[in-house]
């Protein structure tokens, strides 16, 4: 192992950077078109790189961790690219929440130009990246991952999914169930707040109650607080509920609840919620309580 390169260093990829740099023992090299984030990480012992080629030349494993799918195959395939740039026999594993079409493609490219590939998308936040506890869902061979395995259970616990591109699918799939458990959950809690009772009370109630989740217990403390920095921002929520819409078309397979799910997102950020936290669809179920005759 030489070093380790991470492309994209926003909220997962730079908490996914630091971990790496303070877990693993190697040198970690990070790379983001934004400064700003390159200089963050940096203060936490990520090695700041200027260009992506002085990221990736003589990586033995590059992650990359961006915001869709477009951006993702420009990075790999585009001039300079990571395809272009990596070392053969560079391991690249793409984190990022995309389409498992796209995963594929540019895994059978990678592998024409004698690149091996995993699909690990992750699931959990940047708090639980730093503290090493992501869920990684991991497609590809046994024997690439095998390769990287000790490295990605840095970030957390490995869930084999099966081959190129499966891990995509399971994060969809995931990623349908949270957004859909926020929405409910926010929409149920106004509804109980608007008819009288208490909000704190409400949560410690429901916290422990049949209707519980995840999520419910993890965001909505911080969103009674009036905290809604985006742990997981509302426009990926929404991004995902649109992967989740094309890959149920694609196998012909009618999803109405995730459907009204992506709308209500939508309808969301016009309603001034924007660059907050996915848990912020509270505030907008507070304004129509607050609108009520």
């Amino acid at each position: 192992m030489t070093h380790i390169a991470v492309i994209g260093l926003g909220h997962m990829g730079g908490s996914a950077a630091i971990r790496l740099a303070q877990a693993s023992g190697i040198e970690v090299r990070g790379f983001d078109l934004d400064e700003t984030a390159r200089q963050r990480v940096a203060r936490d012992g990520v090695v700041a790189a200027d260009t992506l080629d002085d990221a990736v030349k003589g990586a033995s494993v590059v992650f990359t961790s961006l915001p869709n799918s477009s951006i993702v195959r420009r990075a790999w395939l585009g001039p300079g690219g990571l395809i272009e740039t990596a070392d053969r026999d560079t391991v690249l594993v793409e984190l990022s929440t995309i389409d498992p079409d796209t995963m594929r493609a540019l895994g059978a490219t990678a592998e024409d130009h004698g690149l091996d590939v995993v699909d690990s998308p992750v699931s959990g936040g940047p708090a639980e990246a730093l503290d090493g506890k992501l869920t990684l869902l991991v497609g590809g061979t046994a024997e690439v991952i095998d390769r990287v395995e000790s490295v990605l259970a840095l970030l957390g616990t490995v869930r084999r999914t099966g081959a190129l591109g499966s891990g995509k699918v399971v994060k969809i799939v995931n990623n349908m169930m949270s957004m859909g458990n926020v929405l409910v959950a926010a929409e149920a809690f106004a509804v109980g707040v608007a008819a009288g009772v208490d909000p704190q009370s409400l949560y410690e109630v429901l916290s422990v109650s049949g209707g519980t989740s995840h999520h419910f217990t993890k965001r909505f403390p911080r969103a009674l607080a009036g905290d809604f920095e985006p742990g997981f921002a509302i426009e990926l929520g929404e991004k995902d509920l649109a992967l989740a819409q094309e890959l149920a078309r694609s196998i012909k397979m009618p999803v109405p609840t995730a459907s009204l799910a992506r709308d209500l997102y939508a309808l969301a950020m016009l309603e001034g919620q924007s660059g907050k936290d996915i848990v912020a669809v509270l505030q907008m179920y507070s304004q129509w309580a607050d609108a009520r005759p």
